[in-house]
Order: C-alpha cells, then structure tokens, then sequence
C-alpha cells in the first residue's frame, strides 16, 4: 500500500490516510514521507503498518545516527532533526489539549538538556546465538517479544557503553554457556560519574561471576555491583546481593545531593531535571512558612528541592523502599521541615482532609490519577497544585475531571525530557476558579 504520512501523533506514530479515508498508523515514519507499508493490525476504524519501502522521503526525514534504530524499539525520531522534534513535540502537545476542549495558557516547549547521551538508567538483555556467542540485545518494535542486537546506546554516556563492551568481551572470553544471566542494568549519577551495575539472573546462581567480578571491579567509575535474582523473570519477585562496592551511589541536582539504590526511582533524564525543578517550583512559587503537601513524593527529591522557603512538607509514596531513601535524602541534605510517609494517597487523604496545605504537588504514575482522587483533592483546602505528568493524553483527562470539580488549568508548560523518543513531560498549575 502506497501512503503519504501527513503528520506524527502521540506514542511516536506517524499517521496517513488510506483510499478509503481510513487512519494508518506507522511508526518511524516523517510527515512528508512516502511510503510503502505494509499492514500489520487492522481495527474497524484504523490500522497499524510498517515501512516496506520509502518511495519518497521527507524534506524533514535525516540519516539516523544510531545504526540500530530501524529495528529498535527504544527511539522513534532519531531520523529527525532534534529542532523539528521539538516542533512537532509542541504541536502534538497542543493538540492533545485542544481536542479535549481544555483552552489555557500552553507555554513554548523547552528543551532541558542535550539530545543525546542523557539517560541515567538502562536495561539490555543478553542472549546466545548457536555459535555461543553472547550478545546484547534491546527491544525489537516491530514484534512484541522481539529483540535487536544492539552493542551500544546513543541515549546513555559513553562510559556505560565501555561497560557493555567490557562485559560481552568478557563473557565471549570462554565458550561456557550464559545459563540463568539474561540482563544488565546500569544506572548514572551525571553529575556525580558514579556507576551502579545490575548482572541480573533468574536463579540464584550467577555464570561468570569471578571473571565479571574481576573486570569491573577495574573500571573505577562502578561504585556499586550487584547479583540481582529476579525469580521467574518477575519484577515482584526480587532479591539482590552485593558483589563488590556501596549499596547506593549518589547524584546531585542543584545544591542538592540525592542517593540512588537499587529499588529508587529517579528521572530518567538527570541532565533535564534542575530545568524541571527548577519550572516546579517557579510553578508552585512557594510562600515562607507555608505547608507543601508532595504526592507520589517517591524518593523525596521535589518535595526536598522546594523546601528551602516552606514551614513544612509533608510527601506520601506507597513503596516503602522509596520512603527509605526520601528519608535518607532529607538526612544527606540537612532538611529537618520534611516528613515522609508510606501511605495509600487516596487512604491518608481521606484521613486527613481537613488538614490544610497551602500548595500540593502531584506527581503520578503514566496512568494519571483516579476520578476518586481528582474528587477528593478538589475537595481540600489549598491555593494551588501543581500536577507534574509524563503522559499528556492522561494529563488532559485528569485536568477535564478537575474542571468538572470547579477548578482551572491555569498555564502548563511541556517540557521535552526524553529527546528522540515520543515521550513528553509537562508541568501544570491548577487553582480554584473564582
């Protein structure tokens, strides 16, 4: 099927019409391609395809730099230059919002750090082909369980890349089989260089675990290596021990230093973070002596950048792990007007509704905020809140849900904090209306 992309949409689509005025979705695509596709999931009112062949390309469409990305799953723009990312970023953004009828101020898109080598943490999988060589691999788009080769990442440094090359040389030392070793996650403190290392295995036996021990002892960088066992390849089902090193390695935003283990979350993109902090808490433009209510706080790191002014703050987070390290930070950092508590939001809310704050911070997972919560935060007493998404088609929902509660988007600013993929971050602030 011949087809002309007209334009990219969220989730790194671009999107064409066929004769019949049916909506084909496509992915890697550039508005202005021509393209050849073929089908591959067909619904009553779109279909899904992928790129056969380019008849024409965009004006707009460049050489990717990564000699991976065709088939992997971890970029989608990489074949357009970063300033049209950013412009097609701000339109999709702007659209989101418009099709759900919300009208507020949209600030210009920022860009908060350099396009490439900015992610702080990743995941390879290693796998064996028939020759016992090992090799690394990343998500193949183009099959739900695939995978592509991929000895390298242009998203992280170039010293993490010297680790995957320093692990495959090590383990295509010896014909001995990989056996339960099956990923390799590294994560970053940009401004710190400390390296946390995972050799991760589905049984409690660790193949290689002399000659890997040895060689990354060497690399002076790696401050913390683990076995990580992850039972039945589950997520939830985890234990870890220490090979060489410290638990925990450091990063620091700003004046600020935060500890990241094995278990925390943090930004992806720690070289984007301090302009993310920073439109926070221009945002939510804490008051001396006010209360700040930090929800989905994880490991504390927004709720400590913005207490600088703030009588107290007080943030909530589920995960238990994540309240450790809240913890920890506050203690690394000398912040004494901060309490964090591991807490469902919507149980500790509903317990304390009548205590009032003066600003609320809501940071939520890529699901957004239930219709019971959006309920029951319109119901508090409270100046501003400021909502913190990286999902815009959630972001625009939630915010229809407290315009129907009788508040008001006020402004929202997108900000692109992951540079050659789909994803985007925004940052909105919601008062009452009056």
């Amino acid at each position: 099927m011949k087809l002309k992309i007209e334009k990219l949409i969220y989730e790194g689509w671009g999107i064409g019409h066929d004769e019949k005025g049916m909506a084909i979705f496509v992915k890697k695509s550039v508005p202005g391609d021509i393209l050849e596709v073929k089908i591959i999931k067909e619904k009553k009112t779109y279909a899904e395809a992928v790129i056969k062949k380019i008849i024409k390309p965009s004006l707009q469409r460049i050489e990717p730099p990564c000699p991976y990305f065709n088939l992997c799953g971890g970029c989608e723009h990489q074949n357009i230059d970063y300033a049209d990312q950013l412009k097609f970023k701000d339109e999709i953004f702007r659209e989101t919002l418009e099709r759900a009828g919300i009208k507020t101020e949209i600030l210009p898109i920022i860009q908060p750090s350099e396009p490439f080598y900015y992610r702080n943490s990743i995941r390879f999988f290693l796998i064996e082909k028939e020759d016992v060589q090992k090799v690394f691999t990343r998500h193949n788009y183009l099959y739900a369980d695939g995978l592509v080769e991929a000895e390298s990442c242009l998203l992280q440094s170039e010293y993490s890349n010297k680790i995957l090359k320093t692990i495959a040389k090590t383990l295509n030392s010896s014909d001995k089989k990989l056996g339960s070793l099956y990923q390799v996650k590294i994560r970053e403190g940009k401004a710190t260089g400390d390296f946390m290392v995972e050799l991760i295995t589905d049984s409690d036996t660790l193949p290689f675990e002399n000659e890997l021990k040895g060689v990354l002892k060497k690399m002076i960088k790696i401050k913390s290596l683990y076995h990580t066992i992850s039972y039945g390849r589950s997520p939830q089902n985890i234990k870890r021990r220490m090979l060489s090193g410290s638990p925990i390695i450091y990063e620091k935003i700003g004046k600020y230093t935060f500890q990241i283990s094995p278990e925390s979350f943090f930004q992806t993109n720690s070289l984007g973070v301090k302009t993310l902090y920073n439109k926070i808490k221009e945002f939510t433009d804490v008051q001396m002596g006010e209360t700040v209510l930090d929800l989905f706080c994880g490991t504390g790191t927004i709720g400590i950048y913005l207490s600088t002014l703030a009588k107290d703050v007080v943030g909530i987070e589920l995960v238990q792990s994540a309240i450790n390290d809240a913890n920890a930070n506050a203690k690394i950092n000398n912040i004494k007007n901060c309490e964090f508590v591991c807490a469902d939001t919507n149980k500790w809310l509903s317990k304390n509704k009548t205590v009032k704050f003066d600003k609320i911070i809501v940071d939520p997972p890529r699901a957004g905020l239930s219709k019971d919560l959006i309920k029951l935060l319109s119901s508090l007493d409270f100046s501003l809140l400021t909502y913190i998404s990286c999902n815009p088609a959630t972001f625009a929902r939630d915010i229809k849900e407290f315009e129907s509660c009788g508040l008001k988007l006020k402004k929202v600013q997108p900000l692109d904090m992951f540079p050659q993929t789909h994803h985007l971050e925004c940052v909105g602030i919601i008062s009452k209306k009056v």
